[in-house]
């Protein structure tokens, strides 16, 4: 966790059927979606600086622009996406990044992680293939490092991404719940059901 926030930046904490997250995002894009658990709720207040209450998670952005092309819009903006995405309503991001305020800095890292945004839904690529295709072919020891530091996980879907040997990496057991998630909705989808299938 974080000690401070950059400022300018807004956060919010999310409560979604995935866990509790939170999300911050600037005026150019989203920056930064963390999951947390109960235990680490204290230590987030000390960094996230809010109140909760309403039992909907309370945002500290009312200072910030809140129109669509503001911090707080495009914290809107994510927050329905990852809510639907967890509802089987939606099957690919479109919130702007803001790389910098990220931390991706180089051009390798940005291109990797946008070469794992165009991986379709319920498919999945290798680090090798990864590798490749971001322009440089042996750095797939690289692309599992920035798979386990992504900065926005589900915008950035690293649960897509495995090993050679069919292995997925850092926290498998969830990264396979959520490619569990999106291939039952295309197969309820290639069965002709018109409901979308909920995380479990």
């Amino acid at each position: 966790m974080r000690a401070a926030r950059t400022p300018g930046v807004a956060a919010r904490l999310l409560e979604t059927s995935a866990g509790l997250m939170i999300v911050e995002a600037t005026a150019v894009g989203v920056s930064r979606l963390q999951q947390v658990d109960e235990s680490e709720l204290h230590a987030a207040d000390a960094w996230f600086d809010v109140k909760h209450g309403g039992g909907g998670g309370e945002d500290d952005d009312e200072d910030l622009d809140r129109g669509p092309g503001g911090a707080s819009g495009l914290l809107d903006r994510l927050s329905g996406q990852v809510r639907a995405y967890l509802a089987g309503e939606l099957r690919d991001f479109d919130v702007p990044l803001d790389w910098a305020a990220a931390g991706v800095h180089d051009e390798f890292s940005r291109e990797a992680y946008r070469e794992i945004q165009r991986i379709p839904y319920g498919e999945t690529s290798t680090y090798g293939q990864i590798s490749v295709d971001a322009g440089r072919p042996r750095n797939a020891r690289r692309v599992g490092r920035l798979c386990s530091i992504v900065p926005v996980p589900f915008v950035i879907p690293v649960h897509r991404v495995i090993r050679a040997d069919g292995g997925m990496g850092n926290c498998p057991e969830y990264r396979l719940r959520l490619l569990e998630h999106e291939r039952r909705n295309l197969a309820a989808a290639r069965g002709g059901s018109h409901s979308p299938v909920p995380f479990v």
